[in-house]
């Protein structure tokens, strides 16, 4: 970048120049109009986006093949975390209820973690005042100025009430964080059962008797006694709660994938699968009954004409050499709008009832709700993963796959197609907030 130096006039208003600023400050004034001119870019066209989403939104156009909903949808076409697509979905149900805020947003005056916030707390009757102060804001002190002011309904039926939910995720350090949310009652045996697992942990970390009580006890202790937080209690609950719940590890010392499925499947006279029944169950649809054979300790007792004509024994499972392999490199849910990684099934890409391999290259793993999905012909997949040309189609024949982010169309000036001269974004003042800015009550 090639950076040129301004001369100011001196205060006096005569010829002579003021000294040339420094590397420093003229580094500053660089990127302080960088700065104002990328944000008067980028402000403006979130906001196309939010008014593209506001009429998704009305027309239900999200819905899809493997979409879970708009925000999933906006991961999926707008390459964004989960966490920026809630934001902008949140400010697109409510658009119509903070005009002037968003006002301020489409002009590129107000920035979208602003925005975000102002979605989330604003009501409607505080739109003008709101839009008065928030440009003028740093976003700590547009936390500090929304902090008592209650979350706002957006409109979604879905989340009038808090999901029921359990989410956890590896980070780039290599931890594994997450979070849950569950009502009243689930969220005390919770409770009940980390403080159970924290107590044992405690007793086993100081060999105390387990008759005794942990509170009695710890007033004993020296100062060198071995402290268990709550991380330690969660995971001793999760090992126990994995020994005790797996029969196979009980019985053989060895932990259980999954469990076995009995299947009795009548073969029709060319060879192909026919009514299939699970073992003192329900006749099952072809789709389930495959989906039950692709990835679980099968037993498959085959009929022809009412007879008896072999029992399989659970050949067709992958065993856990090839489903470690497969989780090495598949990573998690193949499906492209999926970042799910534990609890995944192996899915024959040919079904060995058409004559498919247990092997690598017929194999790809998928989460249960995904594998279900394309057992109920919602999407397919063809190609070799082991070529890397694995390819997912939706049940119109469509690809399935990141869209291609083209930056806007340019033309020569003065074309209806080029992009308009962006605005300036203003920052904040980042003066000290004062109270006399603000009322709520």
């Amino acid at each position: 970048m090639n950076v040129i130096d301004l001369p100011s006039a001196s205060p006096a208003g005569d010829d002579v120049l003021a000294p040339r600023p420094g590397p420093q400050e003229r580094a500053w004034r660089v990127a302080e109009v960088a700065a104002a001119e990328a944000m008067g870019t980028v402000n403006p066209a979130v906001a196309r986006l939010v008014v593209a989403l506001v009429d998704l939104l009305a027309a239900d156009g999200w819905q899809g093949a493997g979409i879970r909903s708009p925000e999933h949808w906006l991961t999926w076409k707008a390459g964004v975390s989960h966490g920026r697509a809630a934001g902008l979905v949140g400010i697109a149900r409510r658009v119509d209820e903070l005009p002037a805020c968003f006002a301020l947003f489409a002009e590129g005056r107000l920035g979208e973690d602003a925005m975000v916030r102002i979605a989330r707390r604003v009501p409607a009757s505080r739109d003008t005042e709101i839009a008065a102060l928030a440009p003028q804001l740093l976003i700590a002190q547009l936390d500090r100025v929304l902090r008592s002011l209650p979350e706002q309904p957006d409109g979604s039926a879905q989340r009038r009430e808090p999901e029921r939910v359990l989410r956890l995720r590896d980070s780039r350090d290599g931890w594994t964080r997450g979070e849950f949310c569950l009502p009243a009652d689930e969220g005390a045996l919770v409770r009940l059962g980390l403080t159970t697992a924290r107590d044992a942990e405690f007793r086993d970390r100081n060999d105390l008797d387990p008759a005794d009580s942990v509170d009695a006890d710890i007033d004993g202790l020296a100062d060198g006694a071995r402290a268990v937080s709550w991380a330690d209690g969660l995971v001793r609950m999760a090992s126990e709660a994995a020994d005790g719940l797996d029969p196979t590890f009980r019985r053989t010392g060895q932990r259980g994938e999954r469990n076995t499925v009995v299947l009795h499947v009548d073969v029709d006279p060319d060879g192909t699968h026919g009514p299939a029944q699970l073992e003192l169950g329900p006749v099952i649809r072809g789709h389930v009954a495959r989906y039950l054979c692709c990835d679980a300790r099968v037993q498959v007792m085959t009929y022809l004409h009412g007879r008896l004509i072999g029992i399989n024994p659970a050949e067709r499972t992958v065993n856990r050499a090839t489903r470690r392999y497969l989780a090495r490199r598949d990573q998690g849910c193949t499906f492209p709008l999926c970042g799910q990684k534990l609890w995944l099934h192996a899915h024959h890409i040919r079904h060995w009832e058409h004559g498919g391999i247990t092997e690598p290259r017929n194999l790809t793993m998928l989460c249960p709700s995904h594998h279900q999905a394309l057992h109920a012909g919602e999407f397919s997949i063809e190609g070799d993963p082991e070529a890397s040309t694995l390819r997912f189609l939706d049940r119109f024949g469509r690809p399935i796959e990141a869209p291609d982010l083209d930056p806007p169309a340019t033309g020569p000036p003065g074309d209806r197609h080029s992009p308009p001269q962006p605005p300036h974004f203003t920052p904040p003042l980042a003066e000290r907030l004062r109270s006399d800015w603000f009322t709520w009550n």
